[in-house]
């Protein structure tokens, strides 16, 4: 086993809270006691300026504080990349400051990737539950279950997908205790446990919510092929910033209208833009999709009057 992966390996085991020591990673890996010591010496142990992993005397292994993975951005890979990167910087064939920058250089990535991945394209702000975004986000890469509490209610759940809906925070969930994919609104979920248990799920339907339009997206629903006719004083939006990967264009007028085709999984997906868009926006199909909308305007002209 390769560095990168036997030091992210033991950052996960750590971050559990186990207590490593020296004779049993020499068997686990199959390597020599001295591989194992500068793996500690030269590489984790300098990873955390706080001490945050460490050696016991007392117990004779290696520790950490628990769940310290959950308080960082980069997952435990990524980590062991970086600290392979720290003992590098501190060669004696490197520039005298190299070691000291790098450190900064470091810390400013972590800070700048929380921002750019979570803050700046969200319309709702996560200053809140930026916490349970870590955390969620770390259960994802690893694949562990974790339990919360959701609507006033504990829930042990498989945590699949965040996604950013119409500006909201949504994380994309599958509940096994009723067999059921669900979308949750991330700033709803509190109490967070990241439980020592992995789970596995369908890649393909988890990648399939990037075609997602609203947090109405049901992938377990047979696919509804939709034609829309767009006029001039909107189709430029429409083909800037297509409403999902599937859509297509499939007609062009002089005039610079466009009929569009896309799918969905739920009529309830592209109302909202629909309606968003009206008067400049028509349904061309299906017939179902027609009669929801008009009897939402009738709704609402029944209500203003």
């Amino acid at each position: 086993m390769n560095r990168i992966n036997r030091l992210s390996e033991i950052l996960i085991s750590l971050s559990k809270g186990d207590g490593l020591s020296t004779p049993s990673l020499v068997i686990k890996f199959g390597t020599t006691k001295k591989i194992i010591q500068t793996d500690f010496k030269e590489y984790l142990l300098p990873l955390f300026s706080d001490d945050k992993i460490y050696y016991d005397y007392s117990s004779k292994t290696y520790k950490a504080k628990n769940d310290f993975l959950t308080k960082t951005l980069l997952s435990a890979k990524e980590l062991a990349i970086i600290s392979i990167l720290k003992a590098k910087s501190k060669d004696k064939y490197s520039d005298k400051e190299l070691s000291e920058k790098t450190e900064i250089l470091f810390n400013k990535f972590e800070e700048e990737l929380s921002n750019r991945v979570y803050q700046k394209l969200a319309v709702e702000k996560i200053d809140t539950f930026k916490d349970e975004i870590i955390q969620i986000k770390n259960a994802i890469e690893s694949k562990n279950i974790i339990k919360c509490f959701y609507n006033d209610k504990q829930r042990e759940i498989y945590p699949l997908k965040i996604l950013n809906l119409e500006g909201y925070w949504y994380l994309i969930i599958y509940e096994p205790k009723d067999n059921k994919i669900k979308t949750f609104h991330l700033n709803t979920i509190k109490n967070i446990e990241v439980l020592n248990l992995n789970f596995t799920y369908s890649q393909k339907k988890v990648k399939s919510f990037d075609n997602a339009i609203t947090a109405y997206y049901k992938p377990d629903n047979e696919l509804i092929t939709v034609q829309l006719f767009i006029d001039d004083t909107v189709s430029i939006y429409f083909i800037r910033k297509p409403i999902t990967s599937t859509q297509r264009i499939i007609k062009k007028y002089d005039d610079s209208s466009i009929e569009i085709e896309l799918t969905i999984t739920d009529l309830m997906e592209i109302i909202p833009t629909i309606q968003r868009y009206m008067p400049h926006i028509k349904v061309i199909e299906p017939d179902e999709l027609k009669v929801e909308v008009r009897r939402n305007i009738e709704e609402y002209l029944k209500d203003s009057e």
